[in-house]
């Protein structure tokens, strides 16, 4: 299988890069700077292709979506500012898969986008309404983008993200009912990882913790 990753220098698409060749994918990793993303010295480097793109460059990712079997986005602002990086990347993203008929993206997104605001923790609340309120209203607009579209999404919202190793057992569903909303990165990336090959949540966006 073929899959790109987009976010690929960031803590948890390095995890999904990792995890990727060792299913025995080749993987494109899609970055700004390519130097940036880890290397691998093993058999399966001649897997790992690393692109240069940017967020506000369309005809990257054009370029790195063609002849992909399926795209894993764990693409994150790194800044609380006012900005719209998130909406244009999706914009981007969705417009370079539709031209190039790929369907299936694993999108990483965040317990309190969207609709699930709506049902989130009071202290989920007042973070993402104030400290976190710029990302969260970009995050938002993406998503819309994102849901309107016609791929075959699953938009992954976890809860807070830790460094912690993996300890499997991730529990996920529409509402956050009997998830604790809280996930080491690399239990995230397993997920993700899953849902490129699995229909279990296609078209929907669910909540995911332990």
């Amino acid at each position: 299988m073929k899959t790109l990753v987009l976010g690929a220098t960031g803590m948890t698409g390095q995890h999904a890069v990792r995890m990727l060749l060792d299913r025995g994918d080749i993987v494109t990793a899609f970055a700004r700077t390519p130097s940036a993303v880890p290397g691998t010295g093993g058999p399966e480097r001649h897997r790992l292709r690393v692109v240069q793109g940017e967020a506000r460059d369309a005809a990257s990712f054009e370029r790195a979506v063609d002849g992909q079997d399926a795209v894993l986005s764990a693409f994150g602002p790194r800044s609380l500012k006012k900005d719209d990086i998130q909406e244009v990347f999706m914009k981007n993203l969705v417009a370079a898969m539709t031209k190039a008929g790929v369907k299936r993206l694993v999108n990483l997104s965040a317990w309190g986008a969207g609709d699930s605001l709506a049902g989130a923790a009071l202290m989920v609340r007042i973070i993402r309404a104030t400290i976190l309120r710029h990302m969260f209203d970009d995050k938002d607009r993406g998503e819309v983008i994102l849901l309107a579209s016609g791929l075959d999404f699953v938009n992954v919202r976890p809860g807070r993200l830790t460094n912690a190793k993996a300890r499997g057992g991730v529990k996920a569903s529409l509402t956050g009912e009997g998830v604790k909303p809280v996930l080491a990165r690399a239990d995230l990336a397993a997920f993700m990882v899953e849902q490129t090959q699995s229909d279990a949540w296609v078209r929907k966006s669910p909540l995911i913790g332990y």
